[in-house]
């Protein structure tokens, strides 16, 4: 026997032996209930140390493992027969808990194929084939690498379709030199296979929102096109011929309708960059989030150790459950149970070991359920009947070309195309929600459209093209008809001169790609990390009027030393740190701060901040009353009086519409104290207000 047939002997083995381990119900944390799970053996070689399933290196890695349950009185057996597959990994259970789907594989170096099987282990079949509809061989050499495509991530949507990872779409990534995944949706019994996402570099472990039924799922944020003002074209793939900005190649959790339409961001903190990233996202009812992040964001070459975090209500500060950011180790696979405690596989000693525990979301409760001796235990879901998320609507009936594009084809085929509304590119959120801020309001602005074309290199190519450069509108918004959908695009905002914008986190560039369903309508407001997540007015008249104070150059009387200074009332927050979030001035009596705009402004209403009561910062002041005095040009147009005490929570002045330049905030009768000496101070200001037009 030569090493290779031996060392899969050796494997077959071991995984066989599992079966047989923990028959006898164990000692774990009371109230779990039945799960299955998959027992996989450890890698080995060149891949010694990797996760099986994670990340675009090891997703597809076949160790040797089994379908496993752990029922809820604690005994552990295998679901299916000795030998049936090779390997098994993402089990997902119906909603009614009679079926449940997951990716196999018969030998270590076959493909992954997604199977369904019953909950009792009969009827087991393979939904998914290699039948691929294009026969790749005519279209020339160098595509041999794609003649396999793996079938990854399944997951059931409300509809009793199975939603799950592929790469039967033949790209290669931009980073990394792997294949890309999409999502692809399959009946129940292998029928109306169709393609949802056109992600350019990757698109898996889809999940169901449990509360809207939208498709959740990590895609790679990454574009390799870079911001530049040296080249015409607008783009460079040389960072030293970029606009300077930060690095963006990471894993972040997006979600979709069924059909692929509206995608938008799932959760995260988009204030930075590794607090956004969401690997394996699983969504809570309340709108929570919990993804896996890494110390190496783009979990490539591999992705170091690993943390399962959760984001209270969607967007927040992650909050670590397990793994390298709450213990030693590494944790993965998250999965939410009946009870609110959340299942996971962790490595806790950081030896290559993974057992299943469960979790408090507050991130205590840490208990062992189950770790066999020898093998990894991942990718555990509850077997349980659940509520059903909401069907929606139907899906497309125009399919994606199963292949990419050549140039022939292109000119060919009909563009689909969709419609591109961007309501205004200068809407910021609301105060205290964890976004960056848009680029400020100015004049002049144009709107650069890019696709990448995915070819392989037999096809011509990895390449970027001009799609169009559009006018944003005096109110931020761009409305464009017959862009091309299924088609990965980011844009750039340029001014008059063709610079690129600048927003607070570097030049106004998608760091990612983008897509859209053919005949869909994009509707969203903003342009920065959180656009697609931001609450989009019910008119395009409603979304000119935007919050123009971080827009504005602040100044004032005085700055205590050692705070925020001036620009803190149009920092967004309310809550922090004092010194931090606030314009503290260094007395109580005749002070004052000045919002001035490079562009006249209209402005509808003021909405003035008072700090908010801190004991232990030494904190409680009150301004009773506040003077708003309005200019253009250097000419005072008038005042108004604040008689009533300001609140923390905001309080209104109506502007009726002045035009103007700038703003002059003056708070009067100030007592009390801020970090226990008495001064004038202001949390934050709004200034609902549009550009002038004329």
């Amino acid at each position: 026997m030569n090493r290779s047939r031996l060392a899969f002997a050796l494997a077959a083995l071991a995984v066989a032996a599992i079966a047989s381990v923990a028959a006898a119900p164990a000692r774990a944390p009371s109230g779990v209930p039945a799960l299955v799970f998959v027992s996989r053996r450890p890698a080995s070689g060149d891949d010694r140390g990797a996760i099986p399933g994670l990340g675009p290196r090891h997703r597809a890695l076949a160790t040797g493992g089994r379908l496993m349950v752990r029922d809820a009185n604690g005994r552990v057996r295998a679901l299916l027969r000795d030998g049936v597959l090779f390997d098994a990994s993402d089990p997902s259970v119906s909603w009614d808990a009679r079926r449940i789907v997951f990716a196999g594989t018969v030998a270590r170096d076959s493909a992954w194929r997604i199977y369904v099987v019953g909950a009792d282990g009969r009827g087991l079949r393979a939904i998914t084939r290699g039948d691929r509809a294009v026969d790749l061989a005519p279209l020339g050499a160098g595509l041999e690498r794609f003649v396999r495509y793996d079938d990854l991530d399944p997951c059931w949507l409300a509809d009793g379709r199975v939603c799950f990872a592929s790469t039967r779409f033949p790209q290669v990534a931009q980073e990394g030199g792997v294949l890309a995944t999409n999502l692809f949706v399959v009946g129940s019994g292998g029928e109306g296979l169709r393609r949802l996402t056109s992600e350019r570099n990757g698109a898996e472990e889809p999940t169901v929102d449990p509360a809207t039924g939208r498709i959740v799922y990590a895609r790679w944020w990454v574009n390799r096109y870079l911001a530049s003002e040296a080249e015409p074209f607008g783009v460079t793939t040389d960072r030293s011929c970029a606009v300077p900005s930060d690095t963006v190649d990471l894993w972040h959790a997006v979600s979709v309708q069924t059909d692929g339409d509206g995608i938008r961001l799932a959760g995260g903190d988009p204030r930075g960059r590794a607090s956004v990233m969401a690997y394996q996202p699983a969504m809570l009812r309340d709108g929570s989030l919990i993804g896996v992040r890494a110390e190496r964001l783009s979990l490539t070459p591999d992705p170091g150790r690993t943390t399962v975090t959760l984001y209270p209500g969607g967007f927040a500060p992650p909050r670590d459950l397990a793994g390298a950011g709450a213990h030693r180790g590494s944790a993965c696979s998250p999965a939410p149970l009946p009870d609110g405690r959340i299942v996971l596989s962790l490595d806790r000693e950081g030896r290559g070991d993974f057992g299943l525990y469960v979790v408090r979301q507050d991130g205590g409760g840490l208990s062992k359920v189950v770790d066999l001796p020898g093998t990894l235990e991942l990718d555990a879901a509850p077997l349980v009947a659940r509520e059903r998320p909401p069907v929606l609507a139907p899906p497309h009936d125009e399919p994606m070309p199963e292949l990419p594009l050549t140039r022939a084809d292109q000119l060919e085929r009909p563009v689909a195309s969709f419609r591109f509304d961007c309501l205004n590119v200068f809407a910021n959120a609301a105060l205290d929600r964890p976004f960056p801020l848009a680029p400020p309001l100015q004049r002049d602005v144009r709107v650069r459209f890019y696709a990448t074309l995915a070819r392989p290199a037999a096809l011509g190519g990895d390449t970027v093209v001009l799609v169009r450069e559009s006018r944003v509108t005096p109110a931020g918004g761009v409305h464009e008809e017959d862009m091309p959908a299924d088609t990965p695009m980011f844009e750039q905002l340029v001014d008059a001169r063709g610079h690129v914008l600048r927003g607070a986190r570097g030049p106004a560039h998608v760091p990612g790609l983008n897509f859209a369903r053919f005949g869909s309508g994009t509707k969203c407001v903003g342009c920065h990390a959180g656009h697609s997540a931001l609450p989009v007015p019910e008119s395009a008249g409603l979304a000119k009027w935007v919050n123009a104070t971080p827009s504005a150059e602040a100044r004032a009387s005085s700055v205590e030393p050692g705070t925020a200074g001036a620009g803190a009332v149009g920092d967004l927050r309310t809550r922090g740190r004092t010194a931090e979030i606030a314009w503290i001035a260094r007395s109580a009596e005749g002070e004052s701060l000045r919002l001035r705009w490079r562009w006249p402004i209209e402005v509808s209403a003021l909405v003035l901040y008072a700090i908010r009561p801190d004991s232990s910062e030494g904190t409680r002041v009150a301004v009773g009353e506040c003077e708003l005095v309005f200019y253009r040009d250097g000419r005072e147009l008038g005042r108004t009086l604040l008689h009533e005490p300001l609140s923390p929570d905001g309080t209104r002045a109506e502007c009726n519409g002045v035009r103007v330049d700038t703003i002059e905030i003056r708070p009067s009768r100030v007592s009390g104290n801020v970090m226990h000496r008495p001064a004038a101070g202001l949390a934050e200001i709004e200034t609902i207000a549009r550009l002038v037009e004329d």
